[in-house]
């Protein structure tokens, strides 16, 4: 077990040192002001209040759909065939460290850096919407943060997914052109084949609207949470599976 902490503090260390992760969370500071500003500058041509106390909620199908999808991908990238390339990786094992520690250190340190990254959302979208006079109420605020927590576990089934396909490249940016086509074409799918999303995890991006559903039924979400864990433990052992077997 103390193997595997070093092992997850040190991924964690190599993720914050990594400028495109101080990039990604300058940016994600300022897309809630952009979208507060163009929804405010909007209102006179509305004429109705757009920024209102469920702007939270409304930026998060945004944030789910494109931004945090390519911030998994881009720490993917960087994870795994990034580390392959340039022979990087084969350090960690020349450590006491079985190829499961580096491995589920590895996907722990990424969960942990987008849970980080929808927590920066939900802060500063928070903020944005005090700020431009519409606060949050009691019931709003923990409506919000229960749909932001909804969201990390669909999150965390797409960067599984994320992580069993990296295992095929040997090049970060080969992998990152076939996520966004593979992620794409995920997509697309449902409008081509109406059954496709019972069976894709990249279709439960927007699964936080059902837990701010009162008329959903509980049987529903729990079919879908189910279906989530089940993606993720699939995806993860598959992932490992070739990560184990990976000539490094």
């Amino acid at each position: 077990m103390h193997r595997w902490k070093a092992g997850y503090v040190n991924e964690l260390y190599l993720l914050l040192y990594r400028k495109k992760i101080g990039i990604f969370g300058a940016v994600s500071v300022l897309l809630p002001i952009l979208f507060a500003v163009s929804l405010k500058a909007l209102e006179p041509v509305l004429g109705l209040m757009v920024v209102s106390g469920s702007f939270p909620v409304q930026t998060l199908g945004f944030y789910t759909a494109l931004w945090v999808p390519l911030f998994i991908l881009t720490l993917t990238g960087d994870q795994f065939p990034h580390e392959v390339a340039s022979r990087t990786l084969k350090l960690a094992f020349l450590r006491p460290n079985t190829r499961f520690h580096v491995f589920t250190a590895k996907v722990a340190a990424q969960g942990t850096a987008v849970a980080i990254l929808l927590v920066l959302l939900f802060a500063a979208t928070l903020l944005c919407a005090m700020f431009t006079g519409t606060p949050l109420g009691l019931a709003e605020g923990l409506s919000s943060a229960k749909a932001y927590a909804a969201a990390f576990g669909a999150m965390l089934a797409l960067s599984a997914v994320f992580v069993f396909a990296a295992q095929f490249f040997k090049s970060a940016s080969g992998f990152v052109v076939f996520g966004i086509v593979l992620y794409a074409a995920a997509k697309l799918a449902p409008f081509l084949f109406q059954s496709f999303p019972a069976f894709s995890p990249v279709s439960y991006t927007d699964w936080h609207l059902l837990w701010l559903n009162d008329g959903v039924p509980a049987g529903r979400r729990i079919t879908a949470a189910l279906f989530l864990l089940s993606s993720s433990l699939l995806f993860f052992a598959l992932g490992y599976y070739k990560f184990d077997r990976k000539d490094v």
